[in-house]
């Protein structure tokens, strides 16, 4: 289900645990982690497992437990091809609340209306996912651009097709879940060999519409302060690909004829201004009906997600990346011999 946005800022009752798996984050545990350490009006701990960092990191979140008695920390003490799983299950194994949040240290900034947003739909027994979105800092760059994009339509689009009954996610940046779904799956499991998903596929095993509330707000949306290149880029669109291969067969049969349906518009609005002559003037008015629907969509989503400066390009990126995605798509699982 959706929420609407609720003003209401008393005190949260639902405990809660932050859970950060940072590596090499020294300066963002300095000035972020403290900062969110520093919320007094909410029920919650944060459990933070160090990646094997080379820099001061597990030193300054020392420093950090010894200030704030609602932080734990742990850490891995060596270099693991899994370790961002590794980490997340040690951090899961010392939650002391049911309800965990993950979230990446990386934020370009912190406002306690983040965990109150989240917090407030954990309430109700039958919740227990809450899906938030999560966006990167604007940057110079043509990469920039497109991974926000990318980004931007990847989550949208999951959260559509949660509210049109085939649920999944594709990010885990801004999730809360019960933890007790993650062990009542048994963990990661055979999915530890995974490259590009983590927790996503752990709650692609649970998610139902009726389980799961999507919050797509400014107060719960958070902002990754990180460089991106080609590389982070194509991992996002791979990162798609591995999940939904992850999917039940009927999931990836309507994401199979979504896409097929994508890729069928233009061609098939050309053929038919040029065979079907008689009513091209029909064709135009539908065609622009739809267009209008979708870029209204579009342009209300991004102002209420404080997405700026993508809307043109979202709109001409929408139109032509299913074409390349296709391409992309299977280079991929040709590059990869078994898409391991």
């Amino acid at each position: 289900m959706f929420i609407k946005k609720n003003n209401n800022r008393d005190k949260i009752n639902t405990p809660l645990t932050l859970v950060f798996t940072p590596r090499n984050e020294e300066e963002h545990i300095r000035n972020i982690l403290s900062k969110i350490l520093a919320i007094d009006d909410l029920n919650y701990e944060v459990v933070v497992v160090d990646d094997f960092s080379q820099d001061n990191s597990f030193s300054a979140l020392g420093l950090l437990s010894q200030q704030y008695s609602h932080l734990k920390i742990s850490s891995l003490n060596q270099e693991t091809r899994y370790s961002v799983k590794l980490a997340q299950n040690i951090a899961l194994k010392s939650a002391t609340n049911n309800w965990v949040l993950i979230r990446p240290i990386a934020l370009n900034e912190v406002k306690s209306e983040w965990l109150h947003g989240i917090s407030q739909n954990m309430k109700g027994e039958n919740v227990d996912l809450v899906i938030g979105y999560s966006s990167v800092v604007r940057a110079s760059g043509m990469f920039n651009l497109l991974y926000r994009i990318e980004n931007f339509y990847q989550q949208i689009t999951n959260a559509g097709y949660i509210f049109s009954g085939v649920p999944f996610v594709y990010n885990e940046d801004n999730l809360a879940f019960k933890k007790d779904k993650y062990f009542q799956q048994g963990g990661y499991g055979k999915n530890i060999k995974e490259s590009y998903a983590n927790l996503e596929l752990i709650a692609n095993l649970f998610i139902t519409k009726k389980n799961t509330v999507v919050d797509f707000s400014r107060e719960s949306a958070i902002c990754k302060a990180i460089e991106i290149n080609k590389a982070e880029y194509v991992d996002l669109m791979r990162k798609r690909f591995r999940i939904e291969k992850h999917l039940p067969l009927w999931k990836r049969s309507v994401l199979f004829i979504d896409s097929f349906t994508n890729l069928l518009y233009l061609p098939v609005i050309v053929l038919a201004m040029v065979f079907v002559s008689p009513v091209w003037l029909l064709i135009i008015i539908l065609v622009g009906v739809l267009l209008f629907i979708h870029v209204l969509i579009i342009k209300i989503t991004q102002n209420r997600l404080n997405e700026r400066k993508i809307f043109i390009s979202s709109l001409i990126y929408g139109l032509f990346i299913p074409y390349y995605k296709l391409f992309h798509k299977w280079y991929f699982k040709q590059s990869n011999g078994k898409y391991e």
